[in-house]
């Protein structure tokens, strides 16, 4: 119940502190489902969540094993609309967040960027984690025109949120 709660918390704090960039757009919904996350070689995490969009109000909701894209609606150097798109191909941005294991026995996270616009992009993000109940703030460097970034996390993370997608002016 304390997770329900605060995933609840989570989407609605956000939805207040971000400024709506999909205004006018219906968000996609994934479907309900059962997060399972390795915490080490013996350990996992489960959780199950219902509909969750890919994008709404210019937020980017991500879980473990999502692969994405999305459009930009780009205006006198602003983005104005985030647009989830189902495919990867022939789009702005690509997202792929996996968790991977390590030799040691532990579960780091790994999102891959890539750019295929002519802008830099800045993002931010923010992230559960299991076992702990605050909403973290994590960096995302930004990622050039063209190019990919790759950030990496050593835990598992539950839902990462990236939000604030801009471009340099």
């Amino acid at each position: 119940m304390k997770v329900l709660v605060l995933n609840v918390f989570f989407l609605a704090t956000v939805g207040i502190t971000c400024a709506p960039a999909n205004a006018g757009e219906d968000p996609v919904f994934r479907e309900p489902f059962t997060l399972k996350l390795h915490i080490d070689k013996e350990r996992f995490y489960e959780e199950k969540f219902g509909k969750v969009p890919f994008v709404d109000d210019g937020k980017i909701y991500l879980f473990k094993g999502d692969e994405l894209g999305f459009d930009l609606d780009i205006q006198d150097n602003f983005i104005r609309k985030v647009i989830y798109r189902p495919g990867v191909k022939k789009v702005d941005v690509t997202l792929k967040f996996t968790q991977v294991g390590e030799p040691d026995g532990t579960a780091m996270m790994m999102l891959r960027i890539h750019n295929n616009t002519k802008h830099t992009l800045y993002m931010d993000a923010l992230m559960t984690v299991p076992g702990r109940e605050d909403i973290a703030k994590t960096g995302i460097l930004p990622v050039g025109p063209g190019l990919s970034g790759i950030e990496s996390w050593p835990h598992p993370i539950v839902q990462l949120l990236l939000r604030n997608v801009r471009i340099a002016k």
